[in-house]
């Protein structure tokens, strides 16, 4: 398996592993997310590996991408004046789960967060998704805070 920098010829395999995630996104919380045809445009998939301030990863096994993983970089967190690097996405396909891809593609977003001078890397993982919430407590990653809510 490879880890990379995923590059415009990669569109089509990372628009299907985010629509999966969109996908279970929208099943579970269909009163914040509206489903799409594409969950990033040509456009802005462009911009994303593009920017000098995402980084944008690609987990090839056998010439094919089977994990995407999308970091953005932050000068703030909240009120302090600290860079970050704040986790958007992270997904691999589902027949290459439970093969150490996940973690790799987080380890690398990881290094090279902290080559870019980030000083904390955070994600969001919705309450929904026991998979990931599992995924992130078992390879270190502590709960920040908690956003409730009451259904009116």
């Amino acid at each position: 398996m490879i880890i990379r920098k995923l590059t415009l010829l990669d569109y089509e395999a990372a628009d299907r592993l985010m629509q999966h995630l969109h996908d279970m996104h929208v099943e579970a919380r269909p009163d914040l997310y509206v489903a799409k045809e594409h969950p990033y445009s040509l456009e802005e998939y462009e911009e994303k590996v593009t920017s000098e301030e995402i980084i944008s990863l690609a987990a090839e096994e056998d010439g094919e991408v089977v994990g995407v993983c999308f970091v953005e970089l932050r000068e703030r967190s909240l009120m302090v004046e600290i860079p970050i690097a704040m986790m958007n996405a992270l997904c691999v396909d589902e027949m290459h789960q439970r093969k150490g891809i996940a973690t790799k593609l987080f380890e690398e977003a990881t290094r090279l967060s902290k080559e870019a001078g980030a000083k904390r890397l955070d994600l969001m993982v919705w309450g929904f998704n026991e998979k990931a919430r599992a995924f992130y407590e078992k390879i270190g990653m502590k709960e920040q805070r908690r956003i409730m809510e009451r259904k009116l």
